[in-house]
């Protein structure tokens, strides 16, 4: 399963995402509620560190973020991804 697939899922799925931006070296993601988001499930081996604070979550991961967060919008917006 890819980081982005993982992210969306720990996220709280699709439903539960309000917007996704790539962020210098995070992903910078508005959810919904909060209280879907799995946290421990969020650490894939790409995330460096993970930033809570409202409905706020900001996901660590260097260089790769913008990649990511790339293939999260896609993902949401219906595409599969190889």
């Amino acid at each position: 399963m890819s980081a982005a697939v993982e992210l969306i899922d720990a996220l709280g799925g699709h439903e539960n995402i309000r917007s996704i931006e790539p962020c210098a070296l995070r992903i910078r993601v508005e959810v919904r509620d909060q209280t879907r988001v799995k946290e421990a499930r969020l650490r894939v081996d790409c995330v460096l560190a993970v930033v809570r604070s409202g409905q706020i979550v900001q996901i660590v991961a260097g260089k790769a973020s913008d990649a990511i967060a790339d293939d999260m919008k896609r993902i949401g917006a219906g595409e599969v991804l190889a």
